[in-house]
This record gives structure tokens, sequence and C-alpha cells, in this order.
């Protein structure tokens, strides 16, 4: 367990999914944690648990030797400007996707800075989280925020060039997964199959595949082509992928997705 005080501004779904993540793996402990968001409310439940609650920011940022910003693109530049007098050289993590790491050294001049990209399935305790690489960050501060989002799935260091490259591979994907599970349910009804019944098998399908990919030691392309069989049904499905363009389609979703948090980006 650390000695870190870890300062987390946002109480949304991904704040929290990480914030339940360190506290249920023993990463840290509540009392180490200063939790800030303008509703007091909707942060309670965490004060029952021991966790410091606060409507204030700068309480919250003075408590902390790391600081995790949880908030949303449009809303950091107004939280930076309100914390900034109280960062000096802490260990700031911004989990906002398309914010560059150099713009968020110039907002907060002296701040030790890591970027993060995570995902929803962190909620599930599943998920996967592409980080900076340290650059600066003193090393047990840098170990400390690799446990903090190990305690909820998968942690890649990336260059942070990359950051925004992997925002449709891991950050935006599961709505990619999502839709695709939808449809699959929707047409599978139409067959008069049930729903919930539709719904469990798909799930378990993708848990499954996602299984084999992780523990197959085979590509994706070797495993799609163990699934063909030479003038079965599932080729006969694909076909309709490569008529409609599936691969084009899963290109052109990558550059829009990537294109967008450049936009988002400073």
């Amino acid at each position: 367990m650390s000695d870190f005080m870890l300062g987390i501004i946002g109480a949304g779904n991904m704040g929290t999914a990480i914030l339940q993540g360190g506290l249920r793996s023993g990463v840290m402990s509540p009392g180490r944690v200063w939790l800030a968001n303008p509703h007091l409310e909707k942060i309670a439940p965490f004060g029952e648990l021991g966790v410091n609650i606060t409507t204030s920011n700068i309480e919250a940022v003075r408590h902390a030797d790391i600081l995790l910003l949880a908030v949303k693109p449009q809303v950091l530049p107004s939280v930076l400007e309100e914390i900034r007098p109280a960062v000096g050289e802490r260990c700031v993590v911004s989990i906002a996707a398309g914010i560059s790491r150099g713009w968020l050294r110039e907002q907060l001049p002296g701040a030790r800075v890591i970027c993060a990209m995570p995902n929803t399935p962190l909620m599930v305790g599943c998920g996967a989280t592409a980080l900076t690489e340290a650059d600066g960050v003193p090393e047990e501060q840098y170990r400390f925020v690799q446990a903090l989002f190990s305690a909820a799935g998968l942690v890649c260091v990336l260059p942070p060039e990359q950051m925004n490259a992997i925002i449709p591979v891991s950050g935006s994907s599961p709505a990619f997964f999502f839709r695709m599970a939808r449809l699959m349910v929707e047409e599978a009804a139409r067959s008069g199959i049930d729903p919930e019944t539709a719904l469990a098998m798909t799930a378990k399908t993708m848990e499954g595949a996602a299984r084999m990919l992780q523990s197959s030691g085979r590509t994706a392309g070797e495993l799609e082509r163990q699934v063909c069989s030479p003038g079965g049904t599932t080729l006969a499905a694909l076909t309709a992928f490569d008529e409609l363009g599936f691969d084009r389609m899963i290109e052109l979703a990558f550059a829009r997705c990537i294109r967008r948090a450049e936009e988002l980006g400073r």
C-alpha cells in the first residue's frame, strides 16, 4: 500500500472506476485519497468508505502528492486555470482525450505530467490503459500510477506522440464492440431468438474470442481463418463484410477518431 496521497478531481465514470480499482486492490487506502466534485451528494458514498471528499478542487490539490485529473477535455482548461497556483511540482495525471503532455506542462509549469488513455471496461476491472513514458516523473511516483491503473486492467506505456493513435484501438473501441453486439442481438431477434438469450450468447462469444486472442499464440488473422471452413457459413457471412467494405469502414473510423482527438487537443 502506497504512502502517497492521491487527489482526484472529477467523479464521473472513469474517475470513480480508477478509484474503486485502487481501493479494491489495496494499492491505496481510503484515508489517503482526496476526491473533489462540485456535487457533494455524488461523492458522499466514497466518504462513507473513508475517502476524504470535498467540493474544492484546490483542497484536493493541496493534500495530494499525485493528482489525477479525471475531467473531460472541454472542462480541463477551466480546471487548470483554477488549480495552477497550487500545483507546483506535483505529479499530475490527465485522462482527457487529445490533450498533450506538452500543453499540460505549459499550463502547469514545474508539474511532472503523465497522460493516460483508459477505457470504460475499467469499471468492471478489465480495462486497458495507455500511459505516456515517465520522462521527468520520479520512479516511485510513476510506479504508483502504473499500479493504480493496473488494479483495473492492462497498462501499456507509449511515447506521447502515439497517445491519439491509441484512442480508437482501446479508448473508443468498446463502443465499436457494443454497437456490433447490439446489431447481432437485433438480427437474432428478427429470427425469433429471445433477445436475452442472444445477448448472453453474443457477450460470451466476444469474451471467448478475446481470450483466444490473448492466449492462443495465434494472430487475429489466423484465428479468423480457423473459424472459416471452406464453403461454410462463416465464410458466407464474411463475404458481406468484404462486399460492403468493412475493412475500409474500420480505416475511416480510426482516421476520424484520431482527427477528432487532434481537434480537441492542445
